[in-house]
């Protein structure tokens, strides 16, 4: 069995099939290739699948792929079901949650501008171009790994 992530090309849709109605998405695998996820309908972790979106797949020994189901992100859910946001207050706990979150972007891109300044700074680059490849590196890190 071998975990993988992908990127979901087009989100489910349901078909009618020889083995009666169900539900396929496409997906991209890492090296490009183009597969399904196949499921029954009403296969809520299937449906709730949107274009652009990392997932982890498992490919077993036959070589089938099957979607490795997740909970909601700990802010996903406390944002989304416990706090309703137009009241512009915020809960504790999700205040935490957003504090850990920028926290991590920060040092992610503090990362970021380290390595761009070390690789940069043995060429005699300015500090713009040093922040400018910070932020790419930034921007590029989020979107491989779809955080």
């Amino acid at each position: 069995m071998q975990v993988l992530i992908a990127t979901v090309k087009f989100p489910a849709k349901e078909f009618d099939t020889q083995y009666g109605p169900r539900l396929n998405a496409r997906i991209t695998l890492p090296d490009g290739e183009e597969t399904k996820l196949w499921g029954s309908p009403g296969d809520a972790a299937l449906q709730s699948l949107r274009k652009g979106q990392s997932i982890q797949i498992i490919k077993d020994a036959k070589g089938k792929y099957s979607l490795v189901e997740q909970a909601p992100a700990l802010g996903q859910s406390l944002v989304a079901e416990a706090h309703p946001m137009d009241t512009g207050e915020l809960a504790g706990e999700v205040k935490s949650v957003i504090a850990s979150y920028i926290t991590n972007r920060a040092d992610l891109y503090a990362f970021c501008f380290k390595q761009a300044s070390r690789a940069l700074g043995e060429v005699g680059a300015s500090e713009e171009t040093m922040k400018c490849a910070a932020s790419t590196l930034f921007i590029s890190a989020q979107k491989k790994f779809g955080i």
